[in-house]
């Protein structure tokens, strides 16, 4: 998921310096920050509940 926003983001940029300063040259940045969000925050939800189950079954010991 992660390198799916970088292509995309190259691929924004790489839009915006044709001089094709269009739609979709803004969106595939913007789309490309999204992805990135939705990535980071899966990262951190899923370490995060790691760390909650690693207490929870340490407890149990």
């Amino acid at each position: 998921m992660f390198f799916l926003g970088a292509l995309i983001l190259v691929t924004g940029l790489s839009e915006l310096q044709k001089d094709r300063k269009g739609f979709w040259g803004y969106m595939n940045i913007v789309i490309s920050l999204f992805i990135f969000f939705v990535s980071i925050q899966g990262f951190l939800l899923n370490y995060r509940g790691r760390l909650v189950l690693k207490e929870w079954y340490n407890e149990g010991k």
